[in-house]
């Protein structure tokens, strides 16, 4: 895109900030005029301080997908290589099978896995697709301005390599002898593991390239929490209306779920202080793990509301945390920290490693199972270990989320041109 172009989305995107910041604190009844005026001035300006110039936002999602694919094509050729080591060391059994299909089972897994956990963006692929019909997407997929196509051409090469490696895998498993069944669904299984994560390693590439590209004034420690804060709290008045419906109780907690991320956020205080100073650090962590824990609890009780009274409680409670947030006042933000106790170290880390100690005791099972020889068993504990560590990796929708936002101006923004 030319520089005319650019400032006209910056000049879109800037009118859509402001229009959505007129929504979030418009919904919420019971504000005068003085108190109205500072809330949106408090949103706009922490939006604005927030957001990503649209150029950035382009150039670290393209960069971001393409690294993660890169990636993905390497551990899946590692994970492929160690089970290779391992059948190869079964004497005749690894002459009825070829040498790629475990990394080629990985991969199958990897895009699948892609599929399901992009299935948010495949629909809006579709929507793209209906609309435009199949003239307007060969205009797209032949224009020179990379925003046109590289989103419709990623999603078709996606589903395209999902659907092949899987028959070839199917086809090239069927003729391989049952102790290379057993490797080939354990590399399957680190492949889905390594595909769950996928919108995880986009996320960590977007944030390390925009930090390193951003404005040098960039956001305050709270302005994502504010603004995140403000659109769930607009969302739950929003709905009121319909507050015992399973969709309206769905979208609450979506929002909530951007406002929890962003309330972890420690990311400008770890950029003021240095890798020594440990206890600056610890403490910043705490304190953002203290608001991440109090957007949870109201999370919690949304799902365990069962009067109108109940969930006004819940609204009310957001909309005076906006109020706080707006006016700094963190006293008042945190009055309610205290009030149950958070969830125990034992219980987070139980929570973060439940999956990962499932796949280790299995890696030590199998193994001695009878019928499993000491080749096929090595070989299938080294790849559960592998998915292991790897599922120690938050998987998190909100990566895709962050993807869709940023692209989902370049899928539709000449659409109706």
């Amino acid at each position: 895109m030319d520089s005319a172009e650019l400032l006209h989305r910056e000049a879109l995107w800037l009118r859509e900030i402001a229009a959505r910041s007129r929504r979030y604190t418009a919904a919420p009844p019971g504000l005068d005029d003085e108190e109205l005026r500072d809330v949106r001035k408090a949103v706009l300006h922490a939006w604005i301080r927030y957001r990503y110039p649209i150029s950035l936002q382009f150039v670290t999602n393209y960069v971001a997908i393409a690294a993660t694919a890169m990636g993905m094509v390497v551990a899946s050729s590692a994970a492929g290589g160690v089970a290779v080591l391992f059948a190869t060391s079964n004497g005749s059994s690894a002459a009825r099978a070829p040498w790629w299909l475990f990394s080629l089972a990985t991969w199958a897994a990897v895009c699948l896995s892609l599929l399901v956990n992009g299935r948010a963006d495949l629909r809006q692929v579709v929507s793209l697709v209906h609309r435009l019909g199949l003239r307007g997407i060969a205009r797209r997929m032949t224009s020179a301005d990379v925003g046109n196509w590289f989103v419709p051409a990623a999603a078709l090469t996606l589903v395209t390599v999902a659907v092949v490696a899987v028959w070839l895998t199917v086809v090239t498993a069927l003729s391989a002898s049952t102790d290379q069944h057993l490797i080939t669904a354990a590399a399957g299984l680190f492949g889905a593991v390594l595909g769950l994560v996928g919108n995880r390693w986009i996320l960590t590439i977007q944030e390390f390239l925009r930090s390193k590209y951003r404005a040098p004034h960039g956001p305050r420690p709270l302005d994502g929490l504010l603004v995140e804060l403000a659109a769930a709290a607009a969302t739950s008045f929003e709905v009121r209306a319909h507050w015992w419906d399973l969709r309206s109780i769905k979208i609450v907690r979506r929002r909530l779920a951007f406002a929890i991320e962003a309330a972890q956020d420690a990311s400008v205080i770890r950029r003021r202080t240095s890798v020594r100073e440990l206890s600056s650090r610890r403490e910043a962590r705490q304190f953002h793990t203290a608001l991440a824990e109090l957007m949870r609890r109201h999370d919690r009780a949304v799902t365990q509301v069962h009067t109108a009274e109940e969930y006004d409680a819940i609204t009310t409670s957001l909309r005076a945390g906006v109020l706080a947030l707006a006016a700094e006042d963190l006293t008042a933000l945190m009055q309610h920290s205290a009030a149950q106790p958070s969830a125990s170290r034992v219980a987070r880390l139980v929570r973060r490693t439940g999956s990962s100690l499932v796949l280790v005791v299995f890696a030590m099972v199998i193994p001695l199972l009878p019928g499993v020889d000491s080749a096929t068993g090595d070989g299938v504990r080294v790849l559960l270990l592998m998915t292991a560590a790897l599922a120690l990796t938050p998987a998190s929708d909100l990566a895709s989320s962050s993807v869709r936002s940023a692209l989902e101006r370049s899928l539709f923004a000449k659409s109706t041109n």
